[in-house]
């Protein structure tokens, strides 16, 4: 979605009902399974949206890069209960309380051409992971998660919440890790996994032809 000021996203007055906020790299945008009354727009940073399987697993359902929305579909009425919702790098953006101007908000051509756009970017991304899941090896698909979950050259992605999101065995995880370091591409440390040959795994890396 092109970054848009926040006013030209509605042919209303939408700031009475608009707040700046901004979250740092670690901090909860959306507590698990609570009743949201707010949109996010993010407007610069990256988030991760995770949920909590019944049997205690994380696990990681997109990874938000602003400018995009958080919490449309609780606005819209498909699902009640919030996902996780958590700021990978510094997150700024408005936060929208719509308790009373929801039905604005819903009637609204203007905010609704610019949900739709957003709403068909994230399903056109969700796709292109999952294509890339199903016809590259992991190695190739290692490297691009690295490359796009780094924060200042530092992985730091649970493995358990990887592995799971690229369909692969915690071990078979490990084992493509272990291969990386050997070659010199990453280097563990108390941080995370260092990125240290960042043009060796820009050549792995997949090209995003089905993003927009």
């Amino acid at each position: 979605m092109e970054g848009k000021p926040l006013k030209d996203l509605f042919s209303f007055d939408i700031s009475p009902y608009a707040q700046w906020q901004v979250y740092p790299s670690g901090g909860v945008i959306f507590p698990p399974w609570e009743e949201l009354t707010q949109l996010v727009y993010l407007v610069e940073g990256r988030a991760k949206c995770t949920t909590s399987l019944e049997n205690g697993a994380v696990t990681i359902l997109d990874f938000a890069q602003g400018p995009c929305f958080l919490g449309e579909m609780e606005l819209l009425g498909v699902q009640e209960m919030s996902s996780e919702v958590t700021a990978q790098t510094e997150c700024r953006g408005w936060v929208i309380q719509w308790e009373h101007c929801r039905e604005k908000m819903l009637a609204d051509p203007v905010f609704l051409r610019a949900l739709c756009v957003a709403s068909n970017e994230k399903a056109v991304r969700v796709t292109a992971a999952a294509v890339r899941n199903q016809n590259y090896p992991l190695k190739n698909r290692l490297a691009t998660f690295l490359l796009n979950t780094q924060h200042q050259g530092v992985y730091q992605e649970p493995h358990a919440q990887a592995a799971a999101y690229l369909g692969v065995s915690y071990r078979h995880l490990l084992s493509v890790l272990a291969a990386f370091q050997r070659e010199g591409l990453v280097e563990k440390t108390p941080e995370g996994y260092h990125l240290r040959d960042w043009a060796g795994l820009r050549a792995l890396q997949i090209p995003d032809v089905l993003s927009p």
